[in-house]
């Protein structure tokens, strides 16, 4: 369906960024919600319009959202860094992903259309074998919120895209494992045979466009043949001129993170095949190639 009129929340963010003239682009009339003046701008630079909105003002938001068919909700507030590592800073993040989701969704009148984030991470560890939507979840204290999440898009019909890691140039995260590489350090968790899945940042941004017309469910989002850890190791290695695989982090150093660190450093071989047959969306970067790139 094109045409859509679309309150956008988290449309200047990484994803949003990549997310926005995508819409405006395939016809859809795209109002994006933000606070920062210097982001308002870009939004109208292509084709957007910006509004400020607190999300956690239940009657604001409904009043906000009521001229709108769609609401898509990509806002997040993922910390990064060592930061990540308090609960205390997930604090605001678990917000959006319940209260401020559970306001937009309420918004939206019968037969429109919600489309929220979620994430893989939660999924357990599988070893070799493919993970697709089916498969057991187990949550910690940075991942719990994303099944209330879920749950708020699953109460409106809505679609759920469970994206895997995000890779984007422009991100916290690409820069703390870039530092992290060109010290020789692969800086994210998990033994070399654990399989990793990324989603490249583009390709979840037309995740995001095509879920617009999706069967209404979960899906996962994720980058075609994901490869174990030490393909990673290897291929930012060569991209940082180490002569020497990327070390990983010390198992005892994953146990001092806890649970939070723990989920991450799960062997997760995720599969979109379910997303791609309902959508016909298919991914284009292969992040293993994508850093020697």
């Amino acid at each position: 369906m094109s045409g859509r009129k679309i309150f956008l929340a988290g449309g200047t963010g990484v994803l949003g960024r990549r997310v926005t003239p995508l819409l405006v682009e395939a016809g859809h009339d795209v109002t994006v919600n933000t606070r920062n003046p210097a982001a308002a701008e870009a939004v109208g630079n292509v084709g957007a319009t910006a509004v400020t909105v607190d999300l956690f003002d239940a009657a604001a938001v409904a009043e906000a959202v009521e001229p709108f068919d769609a609401v898509v909700n990509i806002a997040t507030a993922i910390p990064t860094g060592p930061a990540a590592g308090l609960k205390k800073n997930w604090l605001m993040n678990d917000r959006i992903r319940t209260e401020a989701a559970a306001n937009l969704a309420a918004g939206l009148a019968s037969g429109d259309r919600y489309v929220g984030e979620s994430i893989t991470f939660p999924y357990v560890d599988r070893g070799d074998e493919w993970i697709d939507e089916s498969v057991e979840r187990t949550y910690s204290s940075a991942t719990e919120s994303v099944a209330a999440a879920e749950a708020t898009a699953a109460s409106v019909d809505g679609v759920a895209l469970r994206f895997a890691m995000f890779s984007a140039d422009d991100s916290g995260h690409n820069a703390d494992l870039f530092r992290a590489a060109r010290m020789g350090v692969f800086g994210l968790p998990g033994g070399p045979d654990a399989f990793i899945s990324w989603v490249h940042i583009d390709d979840a941004a037309t995740a995001v466009l095509a879920a617009l017309d999706a069967p209404a469910g979960i899906y996962n989002v994720a980058e075609p043949d994901p490869v174990r850890r030490a393909d990673h190791m290897s291929a930012l290695a060569s991209a940082f001129g180490k002569r020497r695989r990327l070390r990983g982090l010390p198992a005892a150093l994953v146990k001092l993170g806890g649970p939070p660190v723990e989920t991450i450093a799960r062997s997760q071989r995720i599969s979109s095949d379910a997303f791609a047959s309902a959508t016909g969306w298919s991914p284009k970067h292969r992040m293993v190639e994508e850093w020697t790139a």
